[in-house]
């Protein structure tokens, strides 16, 4: 979400459908803030990794959710942060996979990776990856603490875009890009607010409306109908696992192929079925014609 801007002598393109809510000295203060928190990352980072890695404010303004959303590649890494004073609300970071893969194998001790796979972050590699992410929330937050107060809670990782699901795709939000480099590694990050959690920094008190604007029943069920949809094709991983068994690390050392593990329970005992690595069902080992197969016993409630 690399935007032309007019200080860098860009033409810059005017919506007059959608005007910016968002005034030249407020502008001029977003920008002296961000450029502030692209230091401060790049100090942090590059003490982490104890190598240089290069921050900079690329933009900073208002967007609609549509335009960002359409940016991210897939699969992406977008990390999710609930906003703990503002129920309902999130804000996103989404990291090229070029500079996702690069902070995996480098704050893990590795070196840096020219080409990143071509696939989404592992739930390992996600957690690793929200070292840095959890500390750019953090820095987001004292970013604003002059104006709101804004605190941030991890809520989860998405690598499908159609699964983010901030707001409308009409929404308006304010859209930060940084741009990144690492040695021959060059990326971008951008994180992004919905304008609704900005309102008391956008909206002079005076000015600010008393009633929101619904949308009607119809157009939320439409919405409802796509989204469940889109829901219903997305493709999850199904595991089954075997009952838990112990033993000792030399009996692990001598093990080679064809060996058996042996447990202590029966075949006729349930197996625990997983989706996406929580568990959802119990099943039955057995056998559909030359496949072997899971026969689903009872349905567990979501944790």
């Amino acid at each position: 979400m690399i935007r032309p801007q007019a200080e860098r002598g860009d033409v810059v393109a005017y919506d007059f459908r959608r005007p910016s809510r968002i005034s030249p000295d407020r502008q001029r203060n977003l920008e002296a803030s961000h450029e502030q928190l692209a230091q401060l990352l790049q100090r942090w980072v590059s003490g982490r990794l104890r190598a240089p890695f290069e921050v900079h404010l690329e933009s900073v303004g208002q967007a609609t959710y549509g335009a960002f959303v359409d940016s991210l590649p897939d699969p992406g890494a977008t990390f999710l942060y609930d906003l703990t004073n503002v129920p309902g609300r999130s804000m996103a970071i989404s990291l090229d996979q070029s500079i996702a893969f690069l902070l995996v194998e480098r704050l893990v001790g590795g070196s840096a990776v020219t080409e990143p796979p071509d696939r989404a972050l592992t739930p390992l590699e996600s957690v690793v990856t929200r070292l840095f992410t959890d500390r750019l929330a953090s820095e987001v937050s004292a970013v604003w603490r002059d104006h709101m107060e804004i605190d941030f809670s991890f809520s989860r990782f998405e690598a499908a875009r159609e699964l983010i699901e901030m707001t409308g795709r009409d929404g308006d939000i304010l859209g930060t890009t940084l741009r990144v480099e690492y040695g021959e590694v060059k990326g971008i990050i951008q994180f992004v607010l919905p304008f609704p959690v900005l309102e008391p920094f956008l909206t002079p008190a005076a000015a600010r409306p008393v009633q929101t604007v619904q949308r009607p029943p119809a157009e939320v069920a439409v919405e409802r109908n796509r989204v469940e949809k889109l829901v219903r094709r997305t493709s999850v991983e199904l595991s089954a696992r075997l009952p838990e068994t112990r033993m000792t690390l030399g009996r692990l050392s001598e093990l080679k192929e064809g060996d058996f593990i042996t447990t202590t329970t029966s075949v006729r005992d349930p197996v625990e079925v997983l989706v996406s690595g929580t568990l959802r069902f119990r099943g039955r080992q057995g056998r559909l014609g030359p496949n072997m197969g899971v026969q689903v016993l009872d349905v567990l409630p979501p944790r």
